[in-house]
């Protein structure tokens, strides 16, 4: 592509942001366009605007099949975000045959390109045996490290692995102490797990009153969202 090929698309990408960061069913169309025609100039991040777009039916009906081909250009191009929605999209059969294996090589090259969710997805992996060895320890270290970054789900597995001592020894402190971070975010389990510690004292002082209160946000929390199995 020669110069003013790269400059139409960035311009072309910049103008459909835009559409996109206004908003309205009319604006996300119009944005749609504009990113299929730097997406035809092979911008990447139109590729991975695209996949979003599909993704999520925004200016245009969900297709997941379409999403992951944008996702997967982006992908092969070094994208991050798109690397990590691949191994996402392989790892649950979203729009392509289930393979965890070539889940985790995506997931990994995401991860080691800085991405926190891919860190804390390929954490799972190694936890629970997905697509390779299972491995308890590197799954923690993983998750801890996305939890540090801020995913909310890495933050609740984190509390998960140090009170069941999984991949880390035992520690009921620690794990109360990122369930709080997890459970102050909006997650329900985590909540849900507050209460249990608050009322039986484990890793904390046991305090009825907190207990009850813990207890009562996640039902609120668990209302608002899919909800989920608790785990203690």
């Amino acid at each position: 592509m020669g110069e003013n090929g790269t400059s139409s698309a960035e311009s072309l990408f910049r103008r459909a942001k835009a559409r996109f960061t206004i908003g309205s069913a009319r604006n996300y169309k119009a944005g749609l366009e504009l990113l299929k025609r730097a997406a035809s100039l092979d911008h990447v991040g139109a590729h991975e605007w695209l996949g979003a777009a599909y993704d999520y039916g925004l200016g245009t009906r969900p297709n997941r099949r379409r999403a992951f081909e944008h996702y997967l250009t982006a992908a092969k191009a070094g994208n991050p975000n798109s690397e990590y929605h691949v191994g996402i999209f392989y790892h649950g059969g979203i729009g392509v045959r289930k393979n965890r294996v070539l889940a985790v090589g995506w997931l990994q090259r995401s991860a080691k390109h800085g991405d926190a969710g891919a860190m804390h997805v390929l954490g799972k992996c190694y936890r629970y045996g997905q697509g390779l060895r299972k491995d308890p320890e590197k799954g923690f270290a993983l998750e801890l490290e996305a939890a540090r970054k801020g995913i909310v789900e890495a933050q609740f597995s984190v509390g998960v692995c140090f009170s069941k001592g999984e991949g880390v020894r035992s520690d009921p402190k620690q794990a109360f102490r990122w369930y709080l971070r997890a459970a102050k975010k909006g997650h329900d389990d985590a909540a849900y797990n507050l209460g249990y510690f608050y009322e039986t004292g484990r890793g904390v002082r046991k305090n009825t009153r907190k207990a009850q209160h813990w207890y009562a946000r996640a039902e609120v929390l668990r209302k608002k969202s899919t909800g989920g199995t608790l785990r203690k």
